[in-house]
């Protein structure tokens, strides 16, 4: 009990001092213009690599530290409903499988178990389940390295310019038509402000 109470300690300890941490900005750069000095922060150079080590250690971690807290109860949710069926698949399973097992051996003072199956529906039932709980452990591996690829894109994107003086407008135009006569041609307009 008092191990748990540790790892929690300090799991809560690390998420609390995360974003005080590397939320800070970096140094100052003074950039001289005439006779002008302007004062603009750097942010702190943001790593995919730091971002993948934190998720792969504690998952949601990566995105604490891009800044998406609301993607950290999704990982949680996936995981815990991911583990109630690998627990559930799997007491299950080994119900069925020591029911096959005692109803195929020689013994006659087991024939009186589980009584609504046959010993084919007893087999049938005992894989359908060690499938489902097989399956559910694939299902966290794709999860967790989910959380890993997601917390990399993040910090990949995570100082990406997305204002409004990014855009890329097309609009249709006329243009006068070179020969003889006052035709004209229609044409596409393309314009990109960046």
């Amino acid at each position: 009990m008092k191990y748990r109470i540790l790892f929690l300690s300090i799991i809560f300890s690390t998420l609390y001092s995360l974003p005080q941490v590397y939320g800070q900005q970096g140094g100052n750069n003074l950039n001289v213009r005439g006779s002008e000095t302007i004062v603009d922060t750097i942010a702190q150079q943001h790593s995919p690599k730091k971002a993948a080590i934190f998720s792969a250690i504690i998952p949601g971690l990566g995105q604490v530290y891009n800044k998406k807290y609301w993607k950290v109860p999704i990982i949680y949710a996936g995981f815990t409903v991911l583990t109630y069926y690998i627990v559930e698949n799997n007491a299950k399973y080994i119900k069925f499988r020591n029911a096959y097992r005692q109803r195929v051996d020689d013994n006659p003072n087991n024939d009186n178990i589980l009584t609504q199956y046959t010993n084919e529906n007893l087999r049938t039932i005992k894989d359908l389940y060690w499938k489902n709980r097989d399956l559910s452990v694939i299902l966290v591996a794709v999860l967790y390295t989910m959380n890993i690829l997601d917390a990399v894109v993040d910090a990949h994107f995570f100082t990406f310019d997305i204002s409004d003086d990014l855009s890329l407008h097309i609009s249709p135009t006329t243009e006068p038509s070179v020969g003889l006569g006052t035709s004209s041609t229609a044409a596409l307009s393309f314009s990109l402000n960046f």
